[in-house]
């Protein structure tokens, strides 16, 4: 019974260090491009991407638990008379590390991330007037990293660079240009 009421204050002092965070207020608004790979990327082109982050809570200095959205859009593009266009969007929760850095004078944010996602793709093709739609959703994963610098009192502007894996045949590396705003 000792050993049993001394395992339950280690987890209770683990677990209330762990959680001792707090919940952020910074936002932000991504716009790049979705660079397609996999079997995939030969048959449509890199189009926009846009997404929404919100770092939501943080865990201690450089660690938080963030979440995402993002909508990737391939241009139609003509291979052998088909017409192909492909769009994903997705949810994304990941983990975060970041460390304070000086460049010049100001303190930037560097980043890494990696989490998990839920995406839902749709595939369109079309020859002519028979054309055909179809749409999956899959869980995934997603890695990157990036540099936010401040601008503003509460506003950074950075990049971000974000790897998702949809399928195996599908993937997307997205460079993109990150507004961030802390309320």
């Amino acid at each position: 019974m000792k050993k049993v009421i001394i395992a339950l204050m280690v987890l209770g002092v683990c677990g209330t260090s762990v959680f001792a965070g707090e919940w952020k207020k910074e936002g932000s608004v991504l716009l790049g491009m979705g660079i397609p790979s996999g079997n995939a990327g030969d048959v449509v082109d890199s189009g926009v991407a846009f997404g929404l982050d919100y770092d939501g809570y943080k865990i201690n200095d450089n660690w938080s638990i963030a979440g995402a959205f993002n909508y990737i859009s391939s241009p139609k593009k003509t291979t052998a008379g088909v017409d192909y266009e492909l769009s994903t969007w997705g949810l994304s929760p990941y983990a975060k590390y970041s460390k304070e850095v000086d460049m010049g004078g100001k303190k930037s944010n560097l980043y890494g991330k990696v989490g998990v996602g839920y995406y839902s793709v749709t595939a369109k093709a079309s020859l002519g007037a028979i054309s055909a739609e179809a749409t999956d959703t899959k869980f995934g994963f997603n890695f990157g990293g990036g540099i936010a610098y401040p601008i503003a009192d509460k506003m950074s502007l950075g990049l971000d660079l974000t790897y998702h894996m949809v399928y195996s045949d599908l993937s997307y590396f997205v460079p993109a240009v990150k507004f961030t705003y802390n309320f």
